[in-house]
């Protein structure tokens, strides 16, 4: 496929110049895609990457509106999504342990009690190897520290397995489903740490024609697209149509 911008310049007639280039998107598209979008000498042309095409001469416009709005995106590093994936295997967990509830002879209220063991002893085993791992703590009382965990693990999971009001299965399952859960958001915590939200400003710019159509698209916040093209419309004839160039305060 061509690029953007070669596609762009095919629609150029003899003898047009391009006075601003810039790029954005058409909020009328609706997959979002990359737009092209120059003031020439004679007309508002835009041409985007999912050819989307948009061709307005200066005369037939006849307002501008600018606004300045705030734009939250998701954030994740590069390669596999590895928040992704940890909730998927979350649901995925609690999906499982509904079912065992659900086709066993398992009560609700040993369901309730044997999760709330098991994220008990996940806890614990958290903690012993954090114990374990951390060189803050000190040598002479790591091992009462270790020895105390290990002692009050062997207790809980004894407890889950064997308990009445606790389904043994089930206690195995969340316990090392959860375990797993753990020890992978361990070892990519490096990735889920860069996970999050960003939020940038942008430029909305909202353009009416004489004959009742809007166009609506949005460039970077820095971009001086609004002012050009209101310059340009006043040069193509500033006393045929009215033009009302309005910004907003910010959202």
């Amino acid at each position: 496929m061509r690029p953007v911008e070669d596609r762009f310049e095919s629609h150029l007639v003899e003898g047009e110049s391009v006075r601003t280039l810039d790029s954005g998107r058409l909020l009328e598209d609706a997959i979002g895609s990359r737009t092209v979008i120059g003031l020439t000498d004679r007309r508002l042309l835009c041409v985007s990457t999912s050819n989307e095409f948009v061709d307005v001469r200066y005369d037939y416009i006849c307002s501008i509106r600018s606004r300045e709005r705030s734009k939250v995106t998701y954030r994740s590093p590069d390669g596999p999504n590895r928040l992704t994936h940890l909730v998927a295997g979350l649901v995925a967990l609690v999906v499982l342990a509904v079912g065992v509830v659900e086709t066993t002879t398992a009560s609700a209220f040993q369901g309730v009690v044997t999760g709330g063991l098991a994220a008990v002893t996940i806890a614990v085993a958290v903690g012993i190897d954090r114990v374990r791992n951390r060189p803050g703590v000190a040598r002479a009382h790591e091992p009462v520290l270790v020895g105390a965990g290990v002692l009050a693990l062997v207790i809980l999971v004894v407890l889950g397995l064997v308990a009445t009001s606790t389904f043994a299965p089930l206690f195995a399952l969340v316990t090392l489903g959860g375990l797993a859960l753990v020890g992978y958001a361990f070892r990519y915590r490096t990735d889920l740490g860069n996970v999050g939200f960003d939020r940038r400003r942008e430029t909305h710019l909202s353009i009416n024609t004489v004959d009742g159509e809007t166009i609506r698209f949005v460039v970077d916040v820095d971009s001086e697209l609004d002012r050009e093209l209101s310059v340009s419309v006043h040069q193509r004839d500033p006393d045929g149509v009215e033009l009302s160039m309005v910004r907003s305060p910010s959202d």
